[in-house]
């Protein structure tokens, strides 16, 4: 059996205490803020991108809203007849919600993601206040919805969003 020379023993006593040293210089960081993950966009999450999403919505912002999904999407929801495809029909489809006198505002209850490399799926469910007839009380409404993202450049972008009533 061969026993380690004591330089070679000194040598791995040393890089062994360096690697506890280094080990209490990181967790003595453990508490500030890291730096930006570089996996993270300058866009932020699609979790903050589907926030947005929801805030171009509910302000009837056409130009935010139709600029959150990419080239080549699909929306549907259970007021949709077909499926929605193309930016004009994006626009008709705010401008219908928007148009009423009583719009509906959404907002997120709870959502989990799931993320594979460029792509994140979020699947949760919205709740949806609806004013029955201007100066009535609102209805609460909840909805199932899934939305892929996929982060293009720096953004995430809408490939598909499915939304519909919950039972």
């Amino acid at each position: 059996m061969n026993t380690p020379s004591p330089t070679t023993a000194a040598a791995r006593t040393s890089a062994l205490l360096s690697a506890l040293a280094l080990a209490a210089v990181l967790a003595g960081c453990a508490g500030a803020p890291s730096a930006p993950s570089a996996n993270v966009p300058t866009g932020g999450t699609a979790a903050q991108a589907h926030a947005r999403l929801l805030d171009a919505f509910n302000h009837c912002n056409e130009a935010a809203y139709t600029a959150a999904f990419a080239p080549l999407f699909t929306l549907v929801t259970s007021t949709t007849p077909q499926p929605v495809t193309s930016r004009d029909g994006l626009q008709r489809h705010l401008a219908a919600g928007c148009g009423r006198g009583a719009r509906a505002n959404a907002s997120v209850v709870q959502q989990t993601a799931r993320v594979s490399g460029n792509i994140t799926v979020l699947v949760g469910q919205y709740r949806w206040r609806v004013a029955a007839a201007p100066g009535a009380a609102p209805v609460e409404v909840p909805q199932n919805f899934t939305v892929v993202f996929e982060r293009m450049a720096e953004r995430w972008m809408v490939l598909a969003h499915h939304v519909s009533v919950a039972p």
